[in-house]
């Protein structure tokens, strides 16, 4: 018993002896010597069952008696901190304004990639076992996909978004809805709070419309009322029933990028939907229908992916078209996220922003811990009282580090306070994004731990340095008030290792948000090429108000000349493009320019359909050539821009040449400008104008036929044009009723928001290195207020001195940019995808000299000035004053 005793307490005073002094609980060593002592002296007189009873008593004395010590130090502790912290308002405002703003952006972006890339779609069933396809397929492909790939225990497919016009009570309205297989509802695993889903009735071809609504539109839209189930809903012209209501909160297999209120069987008659004549089930050319599937048993995405385009691969050899091109030809993503991604896609997504929030709270930090460096010197004498009445170095180190966590948490405070601020501004979202996109941002649970979690790390960061560097002073020369003589000054201290910090981290985030603010200043200063401030602009789409395609072509052939002798109209045409819209379906797709004798070359070009007046409407005038005239509707002719000539018939007559698009041929007949009729930040590329065909009205896009009406100036023909339309036909819905320079000004205002964001982030981790420089600055001078007299003492001028002062943050400045610029290099290398695509936007590159050169000259001048006037101030240094001081 008595060598057990010894080899225990042995081996357990090494282990506590192995800890710093500082970090050891003076208490607790106490006790474990008196412990120690008692059961010593117990082992000597007593038995063994008494000596277990009386260690037991002993350990639970102390397991109630620490915890109660360090309730009550603590309490000393933050009552003391706090009342030190009120003394000091600027300290205590400048340091919670720093941390709040670093972890208030922490949290944002936490809110941010949790509700759009980590949260799961509401109320589907084992969310993380559903695949998605990135891209649509043939629903002949997904029969196949379904029955004969073996890699799924069931797969369903829809259509989205699709818009459906909705009349109840003498109203029409547009709501985004999908066309789904059957089996939707059973794959995604989610049922119907009233009534049913689709069953039996609705698989076979033809079978009865029927349709579920969202709890959404039911509330909304229908009131909540308790009979909706059996009730009928006019849609497209023609009667559906409604047969149930889906579970609160669902929208959608991918509610972000198309959130649904109405889901229709793709096995309704065709009539009632567009997307579904021209036997859209059988054809295997239209790609329009998205899958998401359930996995078999011991299937992993990569198998599944695979397998799927193996058969891909096999049915274009049996079509006869052998390797069309190279690469995968499906991708499989996540189908349970609210935002489709694959899983290894999402570091790359997330990094970003992570890196950028990680850089504002590492500066922020940094900068408080030079503060309290300088803050711990100035103190330094109380430090040396209390440590020489008693007080313990690992006393004085949790004292400190209480006052860093309460900073932090105040800080923490602030920060949330900012974060629910931040998250509440994306409403000026909702006008800018189409009507089924769903971007809401929510302060979760998890955000709030995360928040705690920040600030005490933060409080711990920036908190530790100063306190071990405070609590090893020097007891006997701080207690005489002076420096106790000339100390050897150490370049390489912490507060200098902290400024580096700073600096680097602020080059490499002025560098990273300089890239993303100059791309869309340059993107958005570029002028659109046409004046768009009397034009306006309306869409239509009889098709879906119960129209057939002769009368939707009677319709629009008449529209334009009833249109243009409007009083105050100019001119007038059609569109099925939204003109510099944010999204746009018929935006871009694939095509060849065959060149002559030469080989065809596959390029990625815009294409528009456009009517008749369209060039003269939008005010644009043709470089060569003629516009399109009343009798190419339909035609196999194109108008081409400028930057598709110098591409793709360079030092050649582009008038005459033809182009093969969707295996169609065209000849070319005009060149415009370039000008910006698609994306507002969309560069210049290779465009093609071709003639509105009358045989695709009665298919029209989910955005329907846009009219394009130039007015003269100063008047507002919009009512009038609403009048005009209602003599024709009081039922038809107008949508995307607008002046184009509305829509041109809130466009830029995404961009100036993003602007601001981006630059605010910039300028936050900037101001914050040049006051940490500053400070270090000052500090220095007030560290170095001996030496500096005795300089002036024996001759220095006041150039020399200043020279002197300016010497370390001219380093700092210098080192800190050649860590800031390998950092920010390593970053864009290390997210290149990321980089590239925003380089393809905004037609700016990482290497960008204005980059380069202007972030540090910007960095390195606003750190230099912030240097500059403490270090002026040491010029002023009395030698007689510094040297009487000691």
């Amino acid at each position: 018993m008595k060598t057990t005793l010894n080899l225990s307490f042995w081996l357990y005073r090494k282990l506590v002896k192995a800890f710093p002094d500082e970090f050891r609980l003076d208490h607790g060593w106490e006790m474990l010597e008196d412990t120690e002592t008692i059961i010593r002296e117990a082992a000597a007189r007593q038995g063994t069952a008494r000596l277990v009873w009386l260690s037991l008593r002993l350990l639970a004395d102390a397991a109630v008696r620490l915890p109660v010590e360090h309730l009550r130090e603590l309490a000393q502790d933050t009552q003391y901190a706090a009342r030190l912290l009120l003394r000091s308002k600027g300290f205590t405002i400048a340091s919670i304004i720093s941390v709040g703003i670093g972890i208030g952006l922490g949290t944002t972006v936490f809110s941010q990639i949790e509700s759009l890339m980590l949260k799961d779609i509401p109320t589907v069933s084992a969310p993380d076992e559903l695949i998605a396809s990135s891209r649509p397929v043939s629903y002949p492909d997904y029969e196949r996909f379904r029955d004969e790939s073996g890699q799924f225990s069931d797969m369903a497919a829809y259509m989205a978004p699709v818009p459906f016009v909705v009349r109840e009570e003498g109203r029409s309205q547009r709501v985004w809805g999908h066309l789904v297989s059957p089996n939707y509802f059973d794959v995604l695993g989610t049922g119907a709070s009233i009534g049913r889903t689709f069953g039996e009735p609705e698989r076979a071809q033809g079978g009865p419309v029927s349709i579920v609504i969202s709890h959404r539109y039911w509330q909304g839209r229908l009131g909540g009322r308790p009979d909706v189930v059996g009730s009928t809903l006019r849609i497209n012209g023609f009667p559906t029933t409604i047969i149930g209501v889906g579970e609160e909160d669902f929208l959608g297999a991918r509610p972000v990028l198309a959130a649904a209120d109405i889901w229709i069987p793709a096995t309704v008659d065709p009539r009632v939907a567009p997307e579904l004549r021209g036997n859209a089930l059988e054809a295997r050319d239209l790609e329009a229908f998205n899958l998401v599937g359930r996995l078999g048993p011991g299937v992993t995405p990569p198998q599944a992916e695979a397998r799927l385009d193996a058969m891909i691969r096999q049915q274009e050899i049996d079509d006869g078209l052998g390797e069309v091109f190279e690469g995968r030809r499906i991708t499989l993503v996540s189908g349970g996220r609210l935002l489709p991604l694959r899983d290894e896609d999402l570091p790359v997504m997330m990094a970003l922003p992570l890196i950028m929030v990680g850089l504002a709270l590492v500066i922020a930090c940094s900068n408080v811990g030079t503060l309290l460096l300088a803050r711990g010197s100035a103190r330094a004498r109380e430090i040396a009282i209390r440590l020489s009445v008693g007080a313990s170095r690992g006393r004085i180190v949790r004292q400190l580090i209480t006052e860093a966590t309460i900073l932090a948490l105040l800080g923490g405070v602030a920060g949330l306070m900012f974060g629910l601020w931040s998250n509440s501004t994306t409403e000026w979202l909702d006008p800018m994004l189409p009507e089924y996109m769903t971007f809401e941002l929510e302060t979760s649970w998890w955000a709030l731990l995360f928040t705690l979690g920040l600030s005490i790390l933060s409080g711990i960061l920036f908190g530790l340095a100063p306190a071990l560097q405070a609590a090893r002073a020097d007891v006997s020369p701080a207690l005489k008030g002076g420096a106790g003589g000339m100390k050897r000054y150490r370049w390489y201290s912490m507060r200098n290792f902290l400024v580096l910090q700073q600096v680097a981290g602020s080059l490499t985030l002025l560098l990273l948000t300089g890239f993303v603010v100059l791309g869309f200043g340059r993107s958005s200063s570029v002028e659109v090429g046409f004046e768009v401030d009397d034009l306006y602009m309306m869409s239509l789409d009889p098709i879906r108000d119960g129209y057939t395609g002769d009368q939707a072509r009677d319709f629009f052939a008449d529209l334009p000349d009833r249109v243009r002798q409007i009083p105050g109209v100019r001119a007038a045409s059609l569109t099925y493009s939204i003109p510099l819209g944010m999204f746009s379906d018929e935006a871009s797709l694939q095509a060849s320019a065959d060149l002559g004798e030469a080989a065809r070359l596959a390029r990625q070009i815009r294409s528009e359909r456009v009517g008749e007046g369209f060039f003269e409407t939008i005010g644009v005038e043709l470089v060569r050539g003629r516009t399109f005239g009343p009798t190419d509707a339909g035609l196999r002719v194109a108008i081409v821009n400028e930057t598709m000539v110098a591409e793709t018939w360079a030092g050649q007559d582009p008038i005459g040449q033809t182009l093969e698009i969707e295996e169609d041929r065209y000849q070319v007949i005009g060149v415009a400008p370039d000008f910006r009729s698609g994306r507002i930040l969309e560069t210049s590329r290779m465009g093609v104008f071709l003639p509105m065909d009358p045989d695709r009205f009665d298919q029209p896009s989910s955005r329907g036929v846009t009219v394009l009406v130039r007015a003269e100036k100063g008047v507002d023909v919009r009512q009038a044009i609403r009048n005009e339309i209602a003599t024709v036909d009081p039922n038809l819905t107008l949508f995307n009723v607008s002046r184009l320079r509305d829509q041109v000004e809130t466009m830029m205002y995404m961009v100036r928001v993003t602007m601001f964001v981006y630059g605010g982030i910039g300028v936050f981790g900037l101001i914050l290195a040049a006051v940490g420089l500053g400070g270090v600055t000052a500090y220095t001078v007030a560290q170095r207020t001996k030496e500096i007299g005795i300089r002036i003492a024996l001759g220095a001028r006041s150039n020399d001195v200043l020279r002197l002062v300016l010497k370390e943050g001219a380093l700092m400045v210098v080192i800190g940019t050649v860590f800031g610029q390998a950092m920010a290099f390593g970053t864009t290398r290390a997210l290149g995808s990321y980089f590239d695509a925003l380089s393809t936007i905004t037609e700016t590159t990482t290497s960008d000299p204005v980059l380069l050169i202007g972030a540090p000259v910007l960095l390195g001048t606003l750190t230099m000035l912030a240097c500059y006037i403490p270090a002026r101030r040491s010029t002023r240094i009395d030698p007689l004053v510094s040297l009487r001081q000691e």
